[in-house]
């Protein structure tokens, strides 16, 4: 592992010194903290057998990336972090991994697993959580009710085994803590860091995580392929501006063989789950670059219809007016003699609103 040297205790201090000591505990801290995740990672491993197509019933991978997809429009439409999502996706594959569950039940596991993964974030940041289970099941359209999915939620805890206060370390975590240590050793190596907004990162881990050819990857392979595909790209943007790629950039990839040797990731596995990336990125940059003819259309069930507008008792056709249609001789005469009031006339065609006084100042 590149590693900060350790200073000799005769060496005399210097500001040079200082600063390099500075940096040591940052470095042992990331390294202490991907030991951990190491330890953990097996934990969090789902180990998804699911059919292409159902034959018995069953819950086919086309299904469970519909449910991923689902989530991912429920972490946008409540704008949620992506670790909410990241969490509830792990949670419905380790469900699917040890339970054998029906299509139809589907749905309801869907919005449980979010429902958990919403109280767990709140609970771990210790925030007030904004989102209740009634706009869940609004929104997804799941057909169940809110206490389905608090029924739900609670199979789900019992047969994930799911702690209270347990910590949880997801592939995003991995990809955090995987930048931070390419970053550091690019700065050892004295190559200018590479650049990488944080929404790029996340939305390269919710892209290979609504998958479900990367739902059995490893946390840390998945983490490490994604980190050195945002960095290959880095590189081909050096080469296209004229400046120039750095030597020394070229030896981050011999730092990635030792993170490799670090976690122990077999060659095959790391070559597998690189092109399975690859494909799945591949796949979803061509649904974006193609036109979309389709005009998009909003498909509301009736139940959520009527809770968008609630116009479910008013009647949709009014009754038929009746008009008499006199010609201009067959006009009836009205006789009027001096003994008549307006009391007496026929007010049947009058409105039936009451007569509100006017009050006038003068």
């Amino acid at each position: 592992m590149l590693r900060a040297g350790a200073r000799h205790p005769d060496a005399d201090e210097s500001p040079a010194s200082t600063s390099s000591q500075e940096e040591v505990p940052d470095v042992q801290q990331l390294y202490q903290a991907l030991n951990e995740y190491l330890l953990l990672e097996h934990k969090f491993q789902p180990r998804l057998c699911l059919p292409a197509e159902s034959e018995n019933g069953e819950v086919t991978t086309g299904a469970r990336d519909g449910a991923a997809h689902v989530l991912r429009c429920l972490k946008v439409w409540f704008d949620l972090p992506a670790s909410v999502l990241v969490h509830a996706i792990n949670l419905f594959d380790r469900f699917l991994t040890k339970m054998k569950v029906r299509p139809c039940h589907v749905p309801c596991i869907t919005v449980s697993c979010m429902n958990i993964a919403i109280d767990e974030y709140a609970e771990q940041t210790r925030q007030t959580r904004n989102v209740s289970v009634e706009e869940l099941v609004s929104i997804s359209q799941s057909a169940c009710t809110a206490g389905d999915v608090a029924r739900m939620s609670r199979v789900i805890v019992d047969k994930l085994a799911l702690a209270k206060g347990c910590r949880y370390v997801s592939v995003l975590d991995w990809a955090r803590l995987l930048w931070r240590l390419v970053a550091g050793a690019a700065r050892e190596l004295g190559v200018t860091p590479p650049v990488c907004q944080e929404s790029e990162l996340l939305n390269l881990v919710e892209i290979a995580a609504c998958d479900a050819a990367c739902a059995n990857a490893r946390a840390s392979e998945l983490a490490l392929v994604l980190v050195f595909h945002k960095l290959e790209q880095q590189l081909v943007e050096w080469s296209r501006d004229g400046t120039g790629v750095p030597e020394d950039a070229y030896y981050l990839y011999d730092f990635a063989a030792q993170l490799q040797a670090h976690c122990h990731m077999s060659d095959a596995s790391l070559v597998a789950t690189r092109n399975r990336v690859r494909l799945v990125l591949s796949r979803y940059e061509a649904r974006c670059a193609a036109p979309h003819r389709q005009r998009l259309v909003w498909r509301l069930s009736e139940r959520t219809l009527k809770v968008l507008r609630p116009t479910d008792r008013l009647g949709s056709l009014l009754p038929t007016i009746e008009e008499q249609h006199f010609a201009v001789d067959s006009t009836p005469t009205r006789n009027r003699s001096g003994s008549e009031s307006s009391e007496s006339e026929d007010m049947s065609d009058w409105p039936r609103s009451p007569v509100l006084p006017v009050y006038c100042d003068n």
